[in-house]
């Protein structure tokens, strides 16, 4: 048997062990004992700041980018997009089915190219058949998403027609300052009496306008026509045009009497201050022009008369 425990608590003359050890226990220790955190002075926490007793604001994170606008796969342009892009003619062109040379194709031999090809295959029929099966669930939402729209803007026309054509509510009537029933804002709109006039006015100018923007096109034309004659189209027309411009023989240049007429022989055009001191000038050193009369003036109206008489430019 074992032998018996003593206690020694009963004991009025001893004391206990634990209270031995604690009397002769060391007065230091190297634990650290727990302190909290230390924060530092450049810290918010650093200093303690009573909070409201609220929840903090939650803010959506700033998101870098922009997302593309999704492309619509049913077009709002073409009313019978919807309906092409779910029939079978358009299923034909986009998941076409295995050719015949195909599936009579013989299978491989080897075990792991036959499971890559099976694999390939079954595969491809997902593809045809996912995108059959998205493009009809597509066409139905989109038609419940379009029922859905319609049916809220009618409801709100309706709503603002009945308000529009509500008549005024008694507290208002009876609250309202004393107006004259003349003065007030009419709900059917302002009275326009010469609505009809101006419109005729206004559809006359516009057809005149128009008749005035044809007859300019016209004359554009028969004018572009007329000059085409001149046009250098060929190699040969550039060649002869080139010859002709620089051949330093011609007349062009320099003749007996004056200068030639040539490009390249007329020197600098005239300034703006040159034509400004041709006009101030007024009579004084103009008198070959005094002298010639009204020639120049009457070649240009017969010019123009003759455009007009032949319709085209001359």
């Amino acid at each position: 048997m074992p032998p018996p425990r003593l206690h020694t608590a009963t004991c009025p003359h001893r004391r206990p062990l634990s209270c031995q050890r604690a009397a002769h226990a060391r007065l230091f220790t190297t634990t650290t004992p727990f302190q909290q955190p230390s924060i530092g002075p450049e810290s918010p926490n650093y200093i303690h700041v009573p909070r409201a007793p609220q929840p903090d604001a939650y803010y959506s994170p700033h998101i870098n980018g922009i997302l593309p606008t999704p492309r619509s796969i049913f077009p709002q342009h073409n009313k019978t997009a919807p309906e092409e892009k779910t029939s079978e003619f358009y299923f034909a062109a986009t998941t076409p089915s295995p050719s015949p040379s195909t599936l009579g194709r013989p299978k491989p031999k080897d075990p792991s190219t036959r499971r890559f090809v099976e694999w390939k295959s079954k595969n491809a029929e997902h593809r045809r058949r996912n995108l059959r099966e998205s493009l009809v669930e597509l066409r139905e939402r989109k038609a419940k998403t379009d029922s859905r729209l319609e049916a809220r803007i009618a409801a709100k026309q309706r709503d603002r027609e009945q308000r529009m054509n509500a008549p005024t509510p008694a507290d208002e009537k009876y609250t309202a300052p004393s107006i004259l029933q003349s003065s007030l804002p009419s709900r059917t709109g302002l009275q326009d009496p010469d609505r009809t006039a101006r419109i005729e006015r206004r559809r006359a100018n516009y057809l005149a306008h128009d008749a005035m923007k044809k007859t300019e096109r016209r004359n554009a034309l028969h004018t572009l026509y007329m000059n085409a004659r001149e046009f250098i189209v060929t190699e040969e027309k550039l060649n002869e045009a080139v010859e002709k411009a620089f051949d330093p023989y011609s007349e062009q240049f320099n003749n007996e009497s004056r200068r030639g007429l040539n490009v390249w022989n007329l020197g600098y055009p005239e300034t703006v201050k040159e034509h400004l001191e041709r006009a101030n000038k007024g009579e004084e050193g103009r008198a070959v022009e005094r002298l010639s009369g009204f020639s120049g003036v009457t070649d240009e109206r017969m010019r123009r008369i003759g455009e007009e008489l032949t319709g085209g430019k001359m």
